[in-house]
């Protein structure tokens, strides 16, 4: 009888800022599976944890081996709030990661949750930004490894909007998609963009994958920067491909500018009530709906551009102690789905365009499968992979690399985060 081995992983569920996240990906596609490989079977437990678990000392390497940051409202709340270094709470709660990793724990890091690990470099000497500068003091200060942004701003919170709209940066992919729509009329979710990365075979994540890029969705990760030379074993997993995707025709998009004032915003808080009222929504929502349904913007004649081409995308590293703790940051988000052709269109400028309904869409995107399973759970293996190093298990038991299969919470995530139910609720929650 072979060896029985559970992986127990942590996956952080606080939105600190009230901005939704995909944390309900990872019990789906981790929380039960299991693979067999050197005469032993490994099986994974995934639980959700919250900030005051962390705090209060709950999350120990006694009682998981990972530990899981998922990126948008968890891993970029994370990555402000816990900039703020003279709040005890704050202390306590970077202390505990800190000693989980230094005891040999794994880390995960995922789009905000590998800008939470890493300091940020932009390419000058200062952050401009105020997110900027949030995401640089936020660092855990245990990886080698930076975040790269060249610009890095919240929508309507930039400063000088509407003479440098560009400066948004990378946030512009992700608070501004319409949903899209596929070549036989379907209407999807579709933030971002799903990028060929590079994939360096020369890891045991990668080592046995047959091709040389791999597909994943990307939604505003950054780009990673490994130092030449490195005080620990470090590895690029996969890289941007060159040219830069947002260079790209049928990939850029436009840099918008808001234009609406504090009229603007007092319309986007009734826009808001009215909202919550006729859709008899949480009151909590009424901060963030009235921030995505400020109105109106304008569309300028500068792109987004990322600065991102040839860069790290994936990396993985050893803790430099006698317990080599790993860590893992994924800038793209394999947990997602992916979709094949299309293009990113603007909307037509109008009094109405605001984040929350919209200003670029995809548009004829390849048809979807009938189940949605090679969509959705195209990359999910690359997620196991990720954990499965993370929790040190050994490089030739890696989970194999296989389509995922759809079980009932994959189903209500094709039902509420792929298809788009045509309400404006379920447009902006899905931002």
């Amino acid at each position: 009888m072979s060896e029985e081995i559970t992986i127990r992983v942590a996956v952080l569920a606080s939105e600190p800022l009230g901005y939704g996240s995909g944390k309900h990906y990872f019990p789906t596609l981790l929380d039960g599976y299991g693979w067999s490989a050197g005469g032993r079977s490994y099986r994974f437990s995934a639980r959700y944890v919250y900030d005051e678990d962390v705090t209060e000392g709950r999350v120990t390497n006694a009682d998981y081996d990972v530990f899981l940051m998922p990126g948008g409202g968890v891993g970029d709340g994370e990555a402000v709030t816990k900039a703020f270094k003279v709040v005890p709470s704050v202390r306590r709660w970077r202390e505990a990661l800190q000693d989980f990793v230094k005891a040999g724990g794994g880390y995960v890091g995922v789009c905000g949750g590998a800008a939470l690990m890493t300091e940020l470099d932009t390419g000058r000497e200062e952050p401009h930004s105020l997110l900027e500068r949030f995401y640089d003091a936020s660092a855990l200060g245990l990886s080698c490894v930076k975040s790269y942004y060249n610009d890095l701003s919240l929508p309507l919170l930039t400063m000088m909007q509407r003479r440098f709209p560009e400066r948004v940066g990378a946030t512009s992919y992700v608070f501004s998609f319409a949903p899209g729509s596929t070549e036989d009329g379907k209407q999807i979710h579709t933030g971002g963009v799903p990028v060929d990365f590079v994939i360096d075979k020369n890891n045991p994540l990668f080592g046995d994958y047959q091709g040389d890029r791999m597909r994943m969705r990307w939604w505003a990760g950054p780009g990673l920067i490994v130092p030449m030379f490195p005080d620990r074993e470090v590895k690029v997993l996969a890289r941007y491909p060159n040219p830069d995707f947002s260079q790209d025709p049928s990939t850029r998009a436009a840099a918008w500018s808001y234009t609406g004032g504090l009229l603007g915003v007092l319309n986007g808080v009734k826009d808001a009530v009215k909202t919550i009222v006729r859709d008899r929504l949480a009151w909590s929502d009424i901060v963030s709906f009235s921030y995505y349904l400020a109105r109106p913007w304008q569309k300028s004649d500068k792109n987004i551009d990322l600065d991102c081409a040839g860069r790290p995308a994936m990396t993985a590293e050893v803790y430099p102690n006698e317990n080599q703790g790993r860590i893992v940051l994924s800038a793209p988000h394999p947990e997602y789905m992916v979709w094949w052709g299309g293009r990113i269109d603007e909307v037509k400028e109008s009094s109405s365009v605001c984040l929350g309904k919209g200003m670029h869409r995809w548009s004829g995107i390849a048809p979807l499968s009938d189940s949605v399973q090679a969509e959705l759970t195209h990359s999910w293996w690359v997620v196991r992979r990720m954990v499965a190093w993370a929790a040190k298990v050994p490089d030739d038991a890696m989970p194999p690399i296989e389509e995922g299969q759809l079980n009932d919470a994959a189903r209500e995530i094709i039902k509420t985060n792929v298809f788009w139910d045509g309400t404006l609720y379920d447009q902006m929650r899905n931002i």
